[in-house]
């Protein structure tokens, strides 16, 4: 009996002087976050300004910060500029089924988003140039977007994509072919 209520005084000792309680508040806070960010952010360019290559793993480094930030406070102004960021790298690197993902969420999550318009536009160049096969459904649906939620879009801007729309069966290099033809014609 005796051995029986060392073992469990032992246990008891043990656990609770190895950490066997459970952490406070282990989240990182926005400004140690938004430091990691920045840290990363400007390891970036300094790659850029050296005029060399990023190595992904630096772009994936900075993705994972981002998205801790966004995981960890989603409700912060500053979530959505966090997933841009990251729809952009993706981009940047030519991952545009991720780029398109990270759009998407931003898109359905924050729909007074400041940029939102910018992110139709990159939407719509995913699906149209980069994201291959093309799917001109989507980019008739992010174009219609663009169209319906920014009435006072610039006028040449807004012809353009009214243009674009009428010639969706031509492939994006052809497009740009039957706009050069037609402005020589001028």
């Amino acid at each position: 009996m005796k051995n029986l209520y060392f073992l469990v005084f032992m246990t008891f000792f043990i656990l609770t002087s190895c950490g066997g309680k459970k952490a406070e508040n282990t989240k990182p806070s926005i400004e140690e976050l938004q430091l990691i960010i920045s840290q990363k952010e400007d390891s970036l360019r300094s790659f850029q300004t050296e005029g060399k290559k990023i190595p992904n793993e630096k772009h994936y480094a900075l993705i994972q910060s981002l998205l801790d930030f966004y995981q960890a406070y989603p409700n912060d102004k500053n979530a959505p500029v966090c997933l841009d960021k990251m729809h952009m790298s993706y981009s940047g690197m030519g991952v545009y089924h991720k780029s398109i993902e990270i759009a998407d969420l931003i898109l359905k999550k924050y729909p007074k988003y400041i940029n939102r318009a910018m992110i139709l536009e990159s939407q719509v160049s995913n699906h149209d140039i980069f994201n291959l096969p093309r799917d001109t459904v989507k980019v008739r649906y992010y174009y219609s977007l663009l169209l319906t939620e920014n009435p006072k879009l610039d006028k040449d801007k807004k012809d353009g994509i009214e243009m674009r729309l009428k010639h969706l069966d031509l492939k994006f290099d052809e497009y740009i072919d039957l706009i050069m033809k037609e402005a020589s014609m001028k």
